[in-house]
């Protein structure tokens, strides 16, 4: 029987004392890059973060539990996490916040400090690039997910997400039933689960209508889920000959990203072009233009998820739970009839 790795012999293997393999797990002292890289490059050969790390978690509980998010200025996130920390801290948890920027080397880093920290769960809004690395932790410590899935049947645990299909495609057929055709899509990273699922619900009623969706589709961007990409979108629409009349945003990052690139632009919403959003969006009865939204709330979102981890803490031999919440549509005033846009002078280049 091959024997469990220790912290000597990642030592060993990385050629550095144990003092600095601790230091690198708990992220406390600084370690400079290149001895931070052999230490990890040890740790994944020995599978020693998987196996040993892990394991110790359940020897205590330190009532801590890590909430790590994609992106905190997504007020979703910030809502959702403080709804559940409300609960957790009724039941005595303390809660660790940290945002990845969609980087898998963040998540990572992330991750391994929340070992270190010996958190007695995890709350995971996922990049979905290591879900290898996730699915062993997995093993050893109870995980929700949030909006994002893990590709592998091995992860146990549950998921907490809206029905981004459902809510994509209502709003979709909002635009298509007052005769929108040529609808401009901004959706985010197709390696993400709920990426897939909204602009499968985009798919589904565009081909009601006899419009198919594939990569030789004109009107569509992929984003990153972030402000930025919402302002890039703009940008790529004005470099369009023919002109989408409409606008399905699939984010609400997106979408604010997209409010601030037509501002800038001076093309006014809906008189030129309509916007329709995934995704509530903060103070919306203060703005101007109030996008027609796909809405849910996120307190039942953050509730859920903290129910659903304590009773995992408690049982982790529960089977895998999905909580799936509807999207309520909510009319704003940011969808007109489909006008000429071709001689524009606000699209001109």
């Amino acid at each position: 029987m091959k024997c469990k790795a220790t912290v000597k012999d990642v030592a060993s293997v990385a050629n550095v004392s144990v003092a600095t393999v601790s230091r690198v797990l708990n992220g406390n002292y600084y370690v400079s890059p290149d001895v931070e890289n052999r230490v990890r490059a040890a740790i994944d050969a020995l599978g020693y973060v998987q196996n040993s790390i892990a394991r110790s978690l359940k020897m205590n509980s330190t009532h801590m539990i890590g909430y790590v998010v994609s992106d905190i200025s997504n007020t979703y996130h910030i809502s959702a996490a403080r709804a559940a920390e409300d609960i957790l801290r009724n039941e005595g948890y303390s809660m660790i916040l940290c945002s990845t920027e969609n980087s898998q080397e963040r998540e990572r880093k992330y991750l391994d400090l929340m070992i270190g920290k010996n958190v007695d769960a995890l709350v995971l809004n996922t990049t979905g690039m290591n879900d290898e690395y996730i699915v062993n932790l997995n093993k050893n410590m109870p995980i929700v997910l949030v909006n994002r899935k893990i590709s592998s049947p091995e992860f146990t645990g549950d998921f907490v997400d809206t029905n981004g299909y459902e809510g994509c495609y209502h709003l979709t057929k909002l635009l298509l039933s007052i005769g929108h055709r040529k609808i401009y899509v901004l959706h985010g990273p197709q390696h993400l689960s709920n990426s897939q699922e909204r602009l499968a619900g985009f798919k589904a009623a565009m081909k009601e209508y006899d419009i198919t969706v594939d990569s030789s589709y004109p009107y569509q961007f992929a984003g990153s889920f972030s402000l930025q990409s919402g302002i890039d979108a703009i940008e790529a629409l004005c470099t369009m000959k023919d002109k989408p009349t409409a606008i399905m945003s699939q984010n609400n990052m997106m979408t604010i990203g997209v409010l601030k690139g037509l501002k800038f632009r001076n093309i006014s919403i809906p008189e030129e072009l309509s916007l329709v959003s995934y995704d509530g969006i903060d103070n919306l009865d203060l703005m101007t233009v109030r996008p027609t939204i796909a809405n849910f709330d996120t307190n039942i979102i953050g509730s859920q998820i903290a129910t659903l981890l304590l009773e995992r803490i408690k049982n982790p031999e529960l089977p895998n739970r999905n909580f799936i919440l509807e999207p309520e549509i909510i009319q704003g005033n940011s969808i007109g009839l489909p006008t000429d846009l071709l001689n524009r002078r606000n699209f001109k280049n």
